[in-house]
């Protein structure tokens, strides 16, 4: 079953006793208006929450001695099909039909996404009589939809643009998917439409996103650090570094876990997305860019800097690589070791191929691997007659596609060693993908290079087309 407590969230400020949120802390229904919002749900929408839906609740509605709302504003990290749109639902009509805001408005990055959670919660109005009886009316109208309460209350959707909101005043604001916003355009416009209302929320529910989630990185950052005590965040997520197939972490980031999402589903989402994506949808973890080539977590988790190639020289191949603007070559080095896994390593860089061409034939010279390759098709080709001219080194051409396929899914599978080297390191990082038919190489996603991560990929692919070492021969003791 998935966890009822997040793995990273806000403490209450009160102390005490334990009270009837039921996880040992002293949150009671005199410093919390969650309890209320639950009662509401469980008893007049006739609704049953999941347990972690109640806990949430129960915690971000905490309040102050003064009582009003501790937060001001809510970030709440969850993953895919947790029941997230059913508590926005929830929210939205707690606080329009129990008199706590006037105005709630919900933006996604889609209007369709913010659409979904305000037809859900027109739905569950219209179904309930005492509900129904004080809705005034509904207007279904693209960019006009708006559920109207006889008191005056509304509930509205809009898109989240830069323009969003002006000239409102929000009680409840839901932002919905926050880690699409790759900007602060949509937040600076949303979040000012709540600083004329004296108990204003802002609620940011989402999956965690990559580098570009600048918004959502950001808050979640200043939550984590504690620095603004209006913040509360809210995070179910696996930890850092964990293996894909940790049931243990899917129950971390997946509350629903049984109940909204099954075990079975969650692995075959494992087999079947690329890491990046089934760490941010499933695992609720950042990535560096969901498009990534190489699984960051699991490459981290190879690195082992007491390990050398030095034990296993003889089975050592090498792979040389060129940047796009000639700007720098890499020589990697990887051998399969006794275990069945490969190492890789750094075996020289330089700054341009004039570089490369004087240094490349002493080199490996004194290196003697047992076969040496480069890409012909790209790049590296200009160093094709100069590797050609070598003696004595078997050579190798590869294919850039399946090189580089290969080396992402051992990375993943967690057989790739390498000495955590700076430059290999940042090459790794720096990769992305490039289309080519129904496969892919790497492409840099950003400015910097990435013929480390070429090179180290084509002397893995190498290394492991070598014929195996002679079998040592064991000399029999008589007894």
């Amino acid at each position: 079953m998935g966890s009822t407590t997040p793995r990273e969230w806000t403490r209450p400020l009160v102390t005490g006793p334990p009270g009837p949120c039921g996880c040992g802390c002293a949150l009671s229904p005199e410093t919390s208006r969650g309890f209320e919002a639950v009662a509401f749900a469980t008893d007049v929408v006739g609704v049953k929450l999941i347990p972690y839906q109640r806990w949430l609740l129960i915690h971000l509605l905490e309040l102050l001695p003064s009582g009003r709302f501790r937060f001001a504003r809510v970030l709440i990290l969850i993953s895919r099909q947790a029941g997230k749109t059913f508590l926005l639902k929830i929210l939205a009509l707690y606080f329009l039909f129990m008199g706590h805001g006037q105005l709630v408005l919900g933006a996604a990055q889609s209007l369709d996404i913010a659409r979904e959670a305000w037809a859900g919660a027109v739905d569950l109005a219209n179904e309930v009589d005492d509900l129904a009886a004080e809705v005034e009316n509904v207007r279904y109208a693209n960019g006009e939809q708006c559920l109207t309460l006889a008191n005056g209350a509304r509930y509205r959707i809009t898109a989240a643009t830069r323009g969003a909101g002006r000239g409102l005043s929000v009680d409840l604001l839901i932002l919905d998917e926050l880690r699409e916003h790759r900007s602060w355009d949509a937040w600076s416009a949303l979040s000012k439409t709540t600083t004329a209302r004296p108990e204003a929320l802002i609620v940011g529910i989402s999956n965690a996103g990559d580098d570009q989630s600048v918004v959502l990185n950001s808050l979640r950052s200043t939550a984590l650090a504690g620095t603004d005590e209006t913040l509360g965040l809210f995070e179910w997520s696996a930890p850092d570094g964990c293996e894909l197939d940790d049931v243990q972490a899917w129950a971390q980031a997946n509350p629903g876990l049984g109940i909204t999402v099954s075990e079975a589903a969650i692995r075959s989402a494992m087999m079947t997305d690329p890491p990046a994506v089934f760490r941010t949808e499933s695992l609720c973890q950042r990535v560096d860019a969901l498009d990534a080539a190489i699984d960051l977590a699991s490459w981290k988790a190879g690195a082992d800097a007491s390990g050398s190639l030095a034990t296993v020289r003889t089975r050592v191949a090498a792979c040389v690589d060129v940047a796009p603007d000639g700007a720098h070559v890499t020589l990697a080095g990887a051998a399969v070791l006794d275990d069945g896994k490969l190492r890789v390593e750094i075996l020289a860089a330089w700054s341009s191929t004039a570089a490369a061409r004087r240094q490349l034939a002493p080199l490996l010279a004194k290196v003697k691997p047992a076969a040496v390759g480069w890409f012909p098709s790209g790049p590296a080709a200009e160093l094709g007659v100069d590797l050609r001219a070598l003696d004595g080194l078997e050579l190798k051409g590869t294919e850039a596609t399946e090189a580089c396929q290969e080396f992402a899914g051992l990375v993943v599978a967690r057989q790739i060693l390498h000495p955590d080297d700076p430059l290999l390191n940042a090459h790794v990082a720096g990769t992305s993908k490039l289309r080519t038919g129904d496969g892919w190489r790497f492409t840099r996603k950003g400015v910097g290079h990435v013929d480390a991560a070429y090179a180290a990929a084509g002397a893995v692919r190498i290394a492991r087309t070598l014929p195996p070492p002679p079998a040592r021969r064991t000399r029999a003791v008589a007894f």
